[in-house]
């Protein structure tokens, strides 16, 4: 039993010290770890690598993007039409894209085309933007021909939905023979222009043909209203432009035969 009792003391103290906290030899010596971390990789993915070491140099941040400039807003397509067109199926012309339309509602001091108040009606039924366009005799009194237009248009509240402007358009064609000289048309339209504006809080829309503009040069003295310009083709007026009428002869679903393309500026 002695034997037996210092053997087993023996081997306890064997155990303990295979448990003891003393280095082990250098052969026996584990390999240090160290932690891992997760770092976020470019495609946002999860990556595991070590820590840097003490004399590493932080990690670099990544520097955000300098923002984008907005991309400008696309222009706004339109058309201009009158009883010319004939019926227009404006469900289709809206379905289209187009978003606004100028519709011919007078001429001179007499002279009302059939069709511009269905289609004004129609239009706004079908989310289009609308506004009504005189066509300008030259050699006619500018106020009695914007009393005239007024009167096709309506009072003022009943254009309350409309948020274009009313145009007045300048040609050669299809008026007097001898049209005044420059400073008394000019007087005229400036007539026509102030009863227009004042009735309806709003500053006209200007459309000068060219061949009229070649031979008159408003585009300047008229510089205080918007301009309407006719430039055919795909490259912009040179002069400033709130609506350009691009094509004369477009095709639109809902509409028979040509008819005139414009592009408004964004914000119009």
């Amino acid at each position: 039993m002695r034997i037996r009792s210092a053997v087993a003391a023996l081997l306890a103290l064997g155990l303990t010290a295979c448990g003891s906290t003393s280095e082990p030899s250098s052969d026996a010596r584990p390999t240090e770890t160290q932690p891992t971390t997760t770092q976020p990789t470019e495609t946002g993915r999860a990556s595991t690598s070590a820590p840097p070491s003490a004399t590493s140099s932080p990690s670099t941040r990544t520097t955000p993007r300098a923002s984008r400039s907005p991309k400008p807003k696309p222009a706004v397509e339109g058309i201009d039409a009158s009883h010319h067109q004939g019926p227009i199926d404006w469900a289709r012309v809206a379905d289209h894209g187009i978003a606004f339309a100028y519709l011919k509602a007078s001429e001179g001091t007499g002279f009302v085309d059939p069709r511009f108040a269905a289609h004004r009606r129609a239009a706004r039924r079908h989310g289009v933007d609308v506004a009504g366009y005189h066509y300008f005799q030259l050699c006619s009194d500018g106020t009695a021909q914007a009393e005239h237009f007024a009167s096709v248009l309506g009072p003022p509240a009943s254009g309350a939905t409309d948020r274009l402007p009313p145009a007045v358009d300048l040609e050669l064609a299809g008026s007097c023979t001898d049209p005044p000289a420059a400073d008394v048309l000019l007087a005229e339209v400036r007539e026509f222009l102030d009863l227009i504006d004042r009735r309806y809080s709003t500053t006209t829309m200007v459309y000068l043909y060219p061949e009229f503009e070649a031979r008159y040069g408003f585009a300047d003295d008229l510089a205080d209203h918007p301009q309407w310009v006719r430039r055919l083709g795909d490259r912009p007026p040179r002069r400033e432009w709130q609506v350009w009428q691009y094509d004369d002869a477009g095709s639109i679903p809902g509409v028979s035969g040509g008819v005139d393309l414009n592009r408004m500026r964004p914000g119009g």
